[in-house]
């Protein structure tokens, strides 16, 4: 377990300073709505798979431990489609902005907090190690569910109001 003393005490409170800016701005832009753009649809899922390939290199050949992790990112996916149903689109200013799943963005934080808790704390656990892989298979999962579901929500909006922007 990692202990906090003066001497690394600052180098804590900036990370801490820097993983509260990420969560804020995640939920704030996740609930309230942000720009739209399909480019973002992909590059998240990508970031998240190779974020999880990184992670999941100290299991290397262990293949249970993968085949494990692919079912995880399954297991995500279809509540991410079914949570997915709940991204609203709007227009403002005339571009198009959405607002992501309340239950989505809400589980993205608890499990981000969670894995950085994780890592910080049992750096060398095994369990602790395949409960971050977990929680970035999952996440993964609903991730890429939800993206699958903003496109569809994406066509069908724009396909509605074609006229009207």
């Amino acid at each position: 377990m990692i202990a906090v003393n003066t001497s690394n005490a600052f180098i804590f409170i900036v990370i801490l300073l820097i993983l509260a800016r990420v969560i804020y701005r995640r939920l704030k832009f996740g609930l309230q709505g942000r720009q739209f753009k399909t480019f973002r649809l992909f590059t998240t899922p990508i970031i998240y798979s190779f974020l999880l390939i990184f992670f999941m290199a100290e299991f290397e050949g262990n293949m249970e431990y993968i085949l494990i992790i692919l079912l995880l990112i399954f297991a995500g996916t279809v509540p991410g489609i079914v949570y997915g149903q709940q991204v609203t689109f709007f227009d403002k200013n005339g571009m198009i902005f959405y607002k992501r799943s309340p239950y989505i963005t809400i589980f993205w934080a608890v499990a981000f907090m969670l894995r950085v808790g994780l890592e910080f704390i049992y750096p060398d656990n095994t369990l602790a190690l395949f409960t971050v892989d977990a929680l970035l298979a999952v996440t993964l999962g609903l991730i890429i569910g939800e993206s699958i579901k903003t496109y569809e929500k994406y066509r069908e909006y724009t396909d509605n109001n074609t006229g009207i922007l």
